[in-house]
């Protein structure tokens, strides 16, 4: 058994996938028949959402996973250490400096070596994480390794490769749904033959494979200079996000806007994006504002406790976001860590109301009451946030004729082109 088996499995097990079942509203898994058993494998993962794209790869497989970390993480030995026991490796770029590169030799051998011992490698081929709906450019560095312990071991490791699409309902909010795709393995022996006799040219075709695949597991918006485009009728306007989460159905959507290009569109959207955007409010916000069902009045109570009782470590979040992350793409991350803390905050708010007095019964009543009204917060904050602020919001800028019209001329095409199309 590996020396850190057990840690790795208390924090896979116990604690990130209870987790994550709590942060999101929904998680569809598909394709898991795609993983093979007994057998070194290397996922390759679209990168959109910071580390959760890791914790979703880790929290539905069975191998033991080990997966690359921008080196910039590392430097507090504290903190290594406790990367490297849940099985996190460093990778270096050219950026960190030509003498670091060198290091990845040392990195990609420890690859090879828990590859060789039918352990998965988890690597984000994109090099970068961006929350955008598209599949960008893969780096070389994958074919690197794959190559790499294939020769080591005489071609007999019988490596597989496997894609997975990870497609969120919204990359910075809480209790939205999510969907992890599993694409079908690509065995690394296919490329052998290629491979001995132009490494460069396997390199490359093997690559082209993958982001292929990648782009058939998730939305892949297809030309990034008309991306507001597409992003407000795909995205933005999209009342139903579970469909946004269907990949045969979003590109097929994206597919028919490519058909509908001009000048024209792509700059209407872009202003208009332009102008949601410096009222701090989205065109989802405005189209489909939060409405008050029986169920919302049923749980009013508990919305008020929850809101209560969560305010404090949401305003911590909100301090963190607006005053520490310059990469909005760690906002659901920040959430999902503080989240993790929420028993803790519970504690010590129990142990202040002990030092008052409060009976240890109803202490009990209190921790408990909190862990079950915590997925809660989320929808009452906004319904509170809907009818107090962005009703403002929403009225400032539909009263603006020129925006109004703008706003119903993409929302009829959008009907036009995808309703008959309707699944």
């Amino acid at each position: 058994m590996r020396k850190n088996y057990l840690w790795y499995q208390f924090w896979r097990y116990g604690i990130i996938r209870p987790a994550l079942s709590l942060f999101y509203s929904d998680m569809n898994v598909i394709g898991r028949e795609n993983i093979p058993e007994n057998k070194p494998v290397m996922f390759i993962g679209n990168h959109q959402n910071s580390f959760l794209d890791a914790l979703h790869v880790v929290n539905n497989t069975e191998h033991f996973v080990h997966f690359l970390t921008r080196a910039e993480a590392y430097g507090n030995p504290l903190l290594d250490r406790f990367f490297h026991s849940l099985n996190m490796l460093p990778v270096y770029r050219a950026r960190d400096g030509f003498g670091t590169i060198k290091r990845n030799e040392q990195i990609f051998e420890e690859c090879y070596e828990r590859l060789a011992q039918n352990d998965a490698l988890l690597v984000f081929a994109e090099a970068s994480h961006v929350m955008e709906r598209r599949i960008r450019p893969l780096s070389k560095g994958f074919t690197r390794i794959v190559f790499g312990a294939e020769e080591k071991y005489n071609w007999d490791m019988d490596l597989q490769i496997v894609p997975v699409g990870i497609s969120y309902g919204s990359h910075r909010k809480s209790r939205t749904p999510v969907r992890i795709e599993f694409g079908e393995a690509v065995p690394a022996l296919q490329y052998r033959q290629e491979y001995q006799n132009d490494e460069r040219d396997a390199a490359q075709k093997l690559k082209m494979n993958i982001a292929s695949r990648l782009q058939n597991l998730t939305l892949h918006i297809p030309n990034k200079k008309y991306y507001a485009l597409y992003q407000l009728m795909l995205d933005e306007l999209e009342p139903n996000r579970q469909e946004l989460l269907e990949p045969e159905l979003v590109n097929r959507r994206a597919k028919t806007i490519s058909n509908q290009l001009n000048g024209e569109l792509i700059e209407e959207s872009e202003i208009l994006l332009q102008k949601v955007d410096q009222h701090d409010i989205t065109v989802q916000e405005i189209t489909n504002p939060v409405s008050i069902e029986l169920k919302d009045i049923m749980l009013s109570p508990l919305y008020a406790f929850s809101l209560l009782n969560n305010t404090p470590p949401y305003q911590l979040i909100r301090w963190l976001v607006n005053s520490y992350l310059e990469d909005e793409a760690f906002e659901a991350s920040v959430k999902f860590l503080v989240g993790l803390m929420l028993p803790l905050y519970y504690l010590v708010i129990a142990l202040i109301l002990s030092s008052v007095g409060l009976s240890m019964p109803w202490i009990g009543v209190y921790i408990l009451g909190s862990l079950v009204t915590a997925p809660l917060f989320v929808r009452g904050k906004d319904l509170l946030v809907s009818k107090l602020f962005d009703k403002k919001k929403r009225s400032t800028l539909l009263d603006n004729e020129s925006f109004a019209e703008q706003l119903d001329k993409f929302k009829n095409l959008r009907s036009q082109l995808f309703n008959e199309k309707k699944d």
